[in-house]
């Protein structure tokens, strides 16, 4: 049986860092002023910043920037999640949390609650290596395994998104990017011209016309 890898992967350089986008449903318990208060199954640091969204009655979103005033361990049946405390604040606006929705007016506290919410974090990543099938990340924070988001990097001077699912996640000691992180691309749709699959394959047809001519 050979060796060889389904994919060729690409070592790509150093200074390419993104942001991978963490999509999360959220139990919206409480809304309280600018004050919400959330349940989720996630661990977050006081005075993180991230994007709350919740839907409308009528089908549209409310989105608003929050920051995390406290986070405390709950137990919900058998499970172990974290009850978050979020500060909404017009001064949050505007902080390089990302594009904004056309909406972005908060729900109202005639909102029938509970509800559920997403939460969007945002955390810094470095793409490692990269292939037409997935790709490995290097971060400060962890990825938790089944993870699912949107990375988005730049090269070339363009914004390239893709959809990814981590698949294992592990420490890696002596490296500035503690974690280290599978992901596969998720194929959700087919990918445009500038998404980072198709920019790959291309490499991956150059690598292999050249493996050709020197036979």
């Amino acid at each position: 049986m050979s060796d060889r890898r389904r994919t060729s992967r690409f070592v790509i350089p150093d200074s390419t860092q993104g942001t991978f986008r963490v999509m999360q449903d959220v139990c919206v318990e409480q809304i309280n002023g600018d004050l919400v208060v959330l349940v989720s199954d996630i661990l977050l640091q006081n005075g993180e910043e991230l994007t709350l969204e919740l839907p409308r009655s009528l089908g549209m979103r409310s989105v608003v920037d929050v920051e995390v005033v406290s986070c405390t361990g709950v137990w919900v049946g058998d499970s172990r999640r974290y009850r978050l405390v979020m500060r909404t604040d017009a001064s949050l606006e505007g902080r390089g949390l990302g594009p904004k929705q056309p909406e972005t007016k908060f729900i109202g506290p005639q909102t029938p609650l509970p509800a559920l919410g997403v939460l969007v974090r945002r955390v810094p990543v470095r793409v490692r290596d990269v292939s037409t099938s997935g790709c490995q990340l290097e971060s400060l924070d962890a990825l938790v395994e089944g993870t699912v988001g949107q990375l988005e990097i730049a090269l070339d001077g363009q914004t390239h998104n893709e959809p990814l699912r981590v698949c294992r996640s592990a420490r890696s000691h002596g490296s500035p990017w503690p974690w280290r992180s599978g992901a596969h691309f998720l194929a959700l749709a087919a990918p445009p011209p500038a998404s980072v699959r198709n920019v790959v394959a291309r490499f991956e047809i150059i690598d292999e016309l050249k493996r050709v001519a020197v036979r």
